[in-house]
């Protein structure tokens, strides 16, 4: 690419915050979240003896890949499919240069909107739309960490974190899988890995899909439904690309400053 094509793309394409803002400890702690590989394998064989699997989606998302302008993903929908198939759910973006989406069921019923944000200062909110009162759903972990926590209304929270285990791994061995819990309780893990991972995408890729497979505790006694782990799943896949985006545009501005 050439220094000029690359100054038009970082001054007609914004990068998902705003690098001058960024400290150089941040610069530092997006760098190695983006550089971390996300491999996991096969569903059998968690080993959590605790989580015992019920339930198999496949969040079809194909994400970033390493070699890419940062331009934001053409994409606005993100389809959830059952294990056979079917639609269970869709999360639809009302446009491309921004990460607000919506959630919905098969038949279209809206469920859960999210209000994204990515940079210091401002955390994503999840709120219900399908209950009346409304419930909000905030994150309460630094901006630049690849873990998150998310903070539900009666004070509990849910963890979103990139474990590596023997039995993630392919033919059992050690691999990493993003895996949700509630305090010690795991709830759910989205596994990618040459098998499961969305068509088209890459080990390396940020934000790419595969199969979430949920453990019985989800929709049970706890109260953490499908649908919300779905929707902060999501949010973890975005904030994979708008890591990889942000420090692609670093490397750009870098070269560019470098070259003048």
């Amino acid at each position: 690419m050439t220094t000029t094509s690359t100054t038009t793309l970082v001054d007609t394409e914004k990068p998902p915050v705003d690098i001058n803002r960024i400290t150089e400890q941040e610069k530092k702690e997006l760098v190695i979240a983006d550089t971390v590989s996300v491999l996991s394998d096969t569903t059998l064989g968690f080993a959590s003896g605790s989580f015992i699997p019920v339930k198999s989606l496949h969040i079809n998302a194909k994400g970033s890949p390493v070699l890419r302008l940062p331009l934001p993903l053409a994409e606005l929908e993100t389809t959830i499919h059952n294990f056979d198939g079917s639609l269970a759910y869709t999360s639809t973006r009302a446009k491309k240069s921004s990460g607000n989406c919506v959630l919905t069921d098969a038949d279209g019923k809206a469920l859960i909107g999210t209000q994204y944000f990515f940079g210091p200062s401002k955390d994503p909110v999840l709120s219900r739309l399908d209950v009346a009162e409304g419930q909000d759903i905030k994150t309460v972990s630094k901006w630049t960490s690849r873990d998150h926590k998310f903070l539900l209304p009666d004070g509990r929270i849910l963890a979103w974190t990139y474990k590596k285990e023997k039995g993630f791994g392919a033919q059992g061995a050690k691999g990493t899988a993003l895996v949700l819990t509630l305090g010690d309780k795991r709830l759910a893990a989205l596994v990618r890995n040459d098998e499961t991972r969305t068509s088209g995408s890459k080990s390396c890729s940020a934000g790419n899909g595969g199969e979430l497979v949920l453990g019985e505790d989800v929709g049970g006694k706890d109260g953490v439904n499908e649908d919300l782990v779905i929707a902060t799943c999501l949010l973890m896949l975005k904030k994979e690309i708008d890591r990889r985006r942000t420090v692609q545009f670093m490397m750009i501005a870098g070269a560019v400053s470098g070259g003048s």
